[in-house]
């Protein structure tokens, strides 16, 4: 899983900026990042706090390049992190190997499980509203867990953790209004069973969190752009009927993951499930808790109910989540499915079998782990065009900057394709693209046009 891992993060050194990015780029340049940032909420998008983000990257020169590299590192770091946070609150007692690889399979099951990951994990504005997000409270979460175990809570860490969870919703609604489904229930679960000293602290930093997740929703959903994002002809959708699209949406989520992505999910459980029995047996005899069945009927409930939470924004203001915006309830079903499988190899693990049987489950178990290398072919096949791209790319900007430099200021270009639904610059000077990019170079004009590439440079050199 780590090889699959590294393949995904090394594929980020290849990125280059496409589409949005130029106007991203553009807003930053504008003004200061606050003036910019309260323009953008007031002309462009309701998402207050992605150039905050964005102009922190920009201090880094070839940033493009290695935030994607940096987001795989961090999410699988913080995920161990807190999995290991976790481990260490309940006593579980579980070895460091074991926590690694759940974290792997959490990140690396959702990268390949999401329709389009070009466009979470290397182009910026997917990346910066439905992967970063989840990445920064995924650290949160794991401090959290921290701070409440050694029972380490302050007012002013309460005010800290109100003010990140208002900074990240403001990043994406989709995600936010994820967060606030995910706080309320684990604010409900720890009032509910936590009877420890430790629920105090927890209930503190959970409250601060989920109040900073709801005023960040509500200040995007009173946004003045939001009236860009509206489809509907007749203005924004009833309640009853945005509620109506989002059960009908988070349905179809379900059935098509299942049925267009049986192979992936049921390896996901293989792998689950197996390590979880092959773990439980290598233990001391404990008793059988039969509450572990309630969970097979609560697990997908929970599923049903996060999807839901990710869908609404999208249902009310749009229609069916485009790709990028499924990203986050591919992470929740990544999650979920783990849980299943944990949670049947842990009856299985009460089941007695013939003695045989042990070595056929450890048979089975390493080809299970074997499947992420076969998971290695879908990065791996998009190798080449990213290599060529990056190298066309960078060979384009420098003919800007030679073209610049001998006084042209309208300037004709060899396209390039665009990629997994990110368009490149247009054959229209006038596309709002193209403008933004000749603003960010400081010429007048920019054309792209066709040209096939072993007459690129003769044609340019005319």
């Amino acid at each position: 899983m780590g090889a699959v891992l590294a393949v995904y993060a090394y594929l980020g050194i290849f990125s280059r900026y496409m589409a949005d990015d130029y106007c991203l780029l553009l807003n930053m340049q504008s003004a200061d990042i606050f003036t910019a940032s309260w323009n953008k909420y007031l002309f462009e998008s309701n998402r207050f706090s992605n150039l905050f983000v964005l102009g922190f990257w920009e201090l880094f020169p070839g940033n493009i390049a290695f935030v994607p590299v940096l987001h795989v590192v961090l999410w699988v770091v913080g995920l161990y992190w807190l999995l290991s946070e976790l481990n260490k609150l309940f006593g579980l007692k579980l070895p460091m190997p074991v926590l690694l690889l759940v974290a792997e399979t959490l990140a690396l099951f959702s990268f390949f499980t999401t329709p389009n990951v070009f466009q979470i994990l290397y182009w910026r504005p997917g990346q910066v509203s439905y992967l970063t997000p989840i990445v920064f409270f995924t650290l949160i979460a794991a401090w959290l867990v921290h701070l409440v175990r050694m029972e380490k809570v302050t007012f002013p860490l309460a005010f800290l953790f109100g003010f990140f969870a208002f900074f990240i919703g403001g990043l994406s609604e989709t995600v936010g209004a994820l967060h606030i489904a995910i706080l309320s229930l684990s604010i409900l679960c720890v009032y509910l069973f936590d009877k420890s000293p430790r629920r105090r602290p927890a209930l503190i930093l959970l409250s601060a969190l989920l109040i900073g997740a709801l005023l960040a929703l509500v200040v995007m959903f009173l946004a003045p752009a939001n009236a860009l994002r509206i489809n509907d002809e007749n203005g924004s959708p009833s309640l009853i009927t945005a509620l109506g699209r989002t059960f009908e949406f988070a349905f179809l989520f379900l059935r098509i993951s299942f049925t267009t992505l049986p192979i992936p999910f049921l390896g996901l459980l293989a792998i689950s499930s197996l390590m979880t029995m092959l773990l439980l047996q290598s233990q001391p005899t404990v008793k059988f808790e039969a509450r572990v069945y309630w969970l097979f009927l609560l697990i997908p409930l929970l599923l049903y109910g996060l999807v839901f939470a990710s869908f609404a924004p999208s249902a009310y203001g749009q229609s069916y989540p485009v790709e990028r915006v499924r990203f986050p309830a591919y992470f929740m079903l990544t999650i979920t499915m783990t849980a299943f499988g944990i949670c049947a190899g842990y009856v299985l693990s009460y089941v007695k079998f013939p003695a045989f049987m042990r070595y056929a489950v450890v048979a089975l178990a390493f080809v299970s782990l074997l499947y992420p290398f076969w998971m290695m072919r879908q990065p791996l096949a998009t190798y080449e065009f990213r290599r060529l791209f990056a190298l066309r790319w960078d060979e384009r900007e420098q003919m800007i900057y030679d073209m610049k430099a001998d006084g042209q200021t309208e300037l004709v270009l060899p396209a390039l394709d665009g990629y997994e639904g990110t368009k490149e610059l247009d054959v229209r000077p006038y596309f709002w693209m193209n403008q933004c990019a000749a603003r960010i170079y400081g010429v007048d004009l920019i054309s792209a046009i066709s040209v096939e590439e072993e007459d690129v440079l003769y044609y340019f050199s005319e």
